[in-house]
């Protein structure tokens, strides 16, 4: 596999998550299914797509999708800050069981990864409490915050055939 296709890769990834951060923003403002169904679909399908064309699918990445549609379900919203903060640190979690899932079924460096999207994740608490900017694009960033660590998981050394 030539290196400008496996570095074209997490950009056809990152196209597919970004839609799917879209449709979650959406569902943010009406209806619900966009952001738990679709949205989740298209971010689970990237992973899927990517460790497809590497080579390292495996059908234990399927759980990814139930995972994001009840990490994307969760309330989140409060007129309490430490009620709110509590709420986002569960999305967080949940959130993040995508990555621990990624990193038993790939295993090699894929925890090395894990720590990278936690210290990403985390901030979104702060960004869902303070809301910096916009609702709108807040969510649409807090889920691409949330996800796009994902797309790394395929690319893990030890388990690519030519890696």
């Amino acid at each position: 596999m030539s290196e400008t296709w496996m570095g074209t890769i997490p950009l056809i990834g990152t196209i597919v998550v970004a839609f799917g951060c879209w449709l979650y923003m959406l569902g943010g403002r009406s209806g619900k299914w966009r952001r738990r169904f679709i949205g989740a679909l298209l971010c689970a399908t990237a992973i899927w797509v990517e460790a497809l064309l590497i080579g390292n699918f495996s059908f234990w990445m399927l759980i990814a999708y139930p995972m994001l549609i009840a990490s994307f379900s969760l309330g989140y919203g409060s007129q309490f800050l430490a009620t709110k903060i509590i709420k986002r640190a569960v999305v967080v979690l949940a959130s993040l069981t995508v990555g621990l899932t990624m990193c038993l079924v790939l295993g090699g460096t894929a925890w090395w990864v894990l720590p990278v999207q936690v210290f990403i994740a985390i901030p979104t608490i702060y960004l869902g409490t303070r809301n910096p900017v916009y609702a709108a694009p807040e969510e649409f960033f807090v889920c691409l915050l949330l996800t796009e660590c994902n797309l790394m998981y395929p690319f893990v050394k030890g388990v690519i055939a030519n890696g």
